[in-house]
């Protein structure tokens, strides 16, 4: 018994510190009703009762402290008296305890099982006062030491209410008088004890949070079976992506060369670090690989740099449109973007070149100049002719519509225009493209 009580105690103390959590309710009203049954000693030699009308009400107020331990207040009502066909006494135990309780429900996820059924552990101490008439219909009072412990199992009724059962024991300490009040002695002990059973509720539409979910069904952060198997999935995806086939010190979902040779000297993409050229600018980051080249113009030569820059110029002859047929072009005439390695045009594009070819037909002082573009995948020279293959392409489609070629101008660039960095895929599919350039001749 002292052990319990203790237990409980050192609970309650080390939960004082703990971090509070209003994200619970931790208030509940608990009331009971049943009998008693009086254990040790039954009554008073050769003039106890053969039968007893027992009678046990508990009302307590209680707190948890956390999700696990609280404490309450109870006061207790006992009635202990004899029935017709026995010796004549009433008995009425009047007790108020401070107890220590401990939710054996969330401390061992009763929840897992059943997330209605809990368990609740009490225990604590007050005082006792024994007042009535002995079975010499005598006025009779005694004060004692209270000592309670007992079990509790619940089951929850709906969000603010739950059933209960109580079984607990009852010890006195110093009571002097039988439970009768018939025999007296002037050295009390601790032998006079009587358990006690209720029925009853809990109620927690109580406090400041009222609204919330009782700490007494809110599962103490422990994870469900459920919950550990989604963690084990989500650990072992994890694990997955950390592999490292190649072992160049980059996870495969963050490596773009997820298969370099042993030993290759990567960055921090993953890809090896290669200069074909010997430009001193690696091929992953050289516009240029294979041709000689300088940092200013990202390892292409300057030459060619200089080329492209006049090309860009001069491609383009005409007068800047102005007014309202500006507006009208600038809304026909956007990129147009390919696939990997392709230069057909796909169907998402093609209701804007027919909206152009219009506007063209209509318009035909207007002329239009299809500039070329690709991603960095790929060697420089194949990269050429596709983006001169995709304007091309493009300058098809719009003849197919009724444009005169004479009319339209292509040229390729390459990769040496990139729109977005060449670092994502999103940025890649965004420099694979076509850009109308349309001016009055």
């Amino acid at each position: 018994m002292k052990k319990i009580i203790l237990s409980a105690a050192l609970l309650l103390c080390g939960s004082a510190f703990a971090q509070q959590d209003t994200s619970y309710n931790k208030v509940s009203i608990d009331l009971g009703l049943g009998a008693c049954n009086v254990l040790s000693p039954r009554f008073t030699p050769g003039l106890g009762a053969s039968f007893i009308d027992p009678l046990s009400v508990r009302l307590g107020a209680r707190k948890m402290v956390n999700k696990v331990v609280g404490f309450a207040w109870v006061l207790g009502y006992d009635n202990i008296s004899s029935k017709s066909n026995s010796p004549k006494f009433t008995t009425h135990n009047l007790s108020s305890t401070i107890q220590g309780y401990v939710n054996l429900g969330n401390l061992y996820q009763f929840s897992d099982i059943s997330p209605k059924f809990g368990m609740m552990l009490h225990a604590g101490a007050g005082l006792s006062a024994l007042l009535g008439h002995d079975l010499y219909n005598k006025s009779q009072r005694d004060v004692a030491i209270s000592f309670v412990a007992g079990l509790m199992p619940q089951y929850r009724l709906s969000k603010n209410l739950s059933l209960n059962v109580d079984f607990a024991m009852n010890f006195n300490l110093a009571q002097s008088r039988s439970f009768d009040l018939a025999s007296y002695s002037q050295s009390p002990g601790f032998g006079k004890y009587f358990g006690y059973a209720t029925v009853g509720v809990s109620y927690y539409g109580v406090g400041k949070n009222k609204d919330k979910n009782p700490a007494d069904w809110t599962p103490n952060g422990y994870s469900t079976k459920k919950e550990l198997e989604a963690l084990r999935a989500k650990l072992a995806a994890t694990e997955a992506k950390l592999v490292d086939t190649d072992n160049d010190g980059v996870a495969n979902f963050l490596d773009a060369e997820p298969n370099t040779p042993a030993g290759s000297l990567v960055n921090s993409k993953g890809q090896a670090i290669v200069d074909m050229d010997g430009d001193g600018i690696v091929d992953s980051e050289d516009f240029c690989p294979t041709v000689k080249g300088t940092t200013e113009f990202k390892g292409c030569p300057m030459a060619f740099a200089q080329e492209t820059k006049t090309v860009v110029l001069n491609e383009v002859a005409g007068t800047e449109l102005t007014g309202d047929i500006k507006t009208k072009v600038a809304a026909v005439s956007k990129d147009v973007n390919f696939d990997t390695k392709s230069v057909a045009v796909k169907g998402a594009f093609k209701k804007e070149l027919d909206a152009l070819a219009k506007l063209l037909n209509e318009n035909t002082s207007l002329v239009v100049a299809l500039h070329g573009h690709c991603d960095n995948v790929g060697e420089d020279i194949l990269n050429n002719q596709l983006s001169e293959d995709r304007a091309k392409s493009v300058k098809d489609y719009l003849v197919s519509k009724g444009i005169s070629a004479s009319r339209i101008s292509t040229k390729g660039f390459g990769i040496t225009q990139p729109k977005l960095s060449n670092d994502t895929e999103k940025g890649r599919a965004a420099n694979r493209r076509v850009e109308l350039i349309v001016k009055m001749k």
